[in-house]
């Protein structure tokens, strides 16, 4: 809080980013200073009730629940994410997202200030949350209710098999590019309108999975902007769905 502090009163531009999984940062770099929540890392257990700070690993997170008999995160094992970065995208799959989940939330506003923010005071949507571009997630506050352990575990293993069997992990991506659609998905389209694996320069739509972009050893910012919007106009066009993005781009 204190780095920020000062580079808004030296006029520097700041970033604050937790993992970065879902981010496309531009060839040219952040003008800057880019600062990390990879370090906030406490969490203290409760009842059914957790406490925990923007850069606790996310699938970290959800197999510790599990292990407790705890019910919620079971869509998140896998998602390679921090804990911060799933609030503010309102991180989802299988069925399930971060929204139910959250009590409170602590963050960090562009003049510096800290608030901490009751869910009442949140609106979230699908991949959306109305703190993103407004504030920082610094720590959060989740509620989980009682389950079964063998059986969350068990669905935790069983997504994570189809993760592994779906999406192209082997390969440097930054996660889902679009938002699937009412009643449809992203990939579908993606696939239907002819690019899977369709390539620009060294970016990739995976062979595996049509709404991921996979780097194939040499791709620039701009590649993976150009094939994104080539897809978006494409889709447009034959099917009269516009793909909203889901990877931020900085």
């Amino acid at each position: 809080m204190i780095a920020w502090q000062r580079a808004q009163q030296a006029k520097i531009p700041a970033w604050l980013i937790g993992r970065g999984s879902n981010l496309l940062i531009a060839d040219e770099g952040l003008p800057g200073i880019v600062l990390m929540t990879t370090a906030l890392r406490a969490i203290q257990w409760g009842e059914y009730r957790v406490q925990v700070e923007a850069g606790y690993s996310l699938a970290r997170l959800a197999q510790e629940a599990g292990e407790r008999g705890w019910s919620g995160l079971e869509f998140a094992r896998g998602i390679p994410g921090s804990v911060g970065g799933a609030v503010i995208m309102n991180a989802g799959a299988y069925g399930g997202e971060m929204a139910p989940l959250i009590r409170n939330v602590t963050a960090l506003r562009a003049d510096g200030t800290l608030k901490k923010f009751e869910r009442s005071e949140l609106e979230f949507a699908y991949r959306s949350c109305s703190l993103r571009g407004q504030a920082w997630v610094l720590e959060t506050q989740l509620e989980f209710s009682a389950g079964d352990r063998e059986q969350i575990l068990n669905i935790m293993k069983e997504n994570l098999s189809r993760r592994t069997t779906y999406q192209p992990l082997e390969k440097p991506n930054a996660g889902s590019v679009f938002r699937n659609p009412p009643g449809d998905s992203a990939g579908r389209l993606i696939e239907a309108a002819g690019w899977k694996g369709k390539s620009i320069g060294g970016a990739q739509v995976s062979t595996k999975h049509a709404n991921f972009i996979v780097n194939t050893g040499n791709a620039k910012a701009k590649d993976v902007l150009a094939l994104m919007e080539d897809i978006q106009r494409d889709v447009q066009v034959k099917f009269g769905v516009t793909l909203q993005t889901e990877v931020a781009y900085l």
